[in-house]
């Protein structure tokens, strides 16, 4: 079950950040489910909007990989 700690983690240390394909102020912020002990898909999205003054959660959800027409913002150095 994902949980609120998880979204938060993931925002504050993403493994990378994309601009998202149909919204242009939003960002989609992955972590590996494994650095946060998820037992489900290979990462954890969470959507921001960034058009908002404070930005917005707008979803977070297991997906199996960062969707390939997304836009690469930055990624965490290894």
């Amino acid at each position: 079950m994902v949980r609120l700690e998880h979204v938060l983690e993931t925002i504050e240390d993403p493994l990378l950040i994309a601009q998202d394909r149909n919204f242009p102020t939003r960002e989609c912020y992955y972590r590996a489910a494994s650095e946060l002990e998820l037992p489900i898909s290979a990462y954890l999205k969470v959507v921001v909007e960034r058009g908002w003054h404070p930005a917005r959660v707008v979803t977070a959800y297991p997906v199996d990989r960062p969707h390939r027409s997304e836009v690469l913002v930055w990624r965490r150095e290894q």
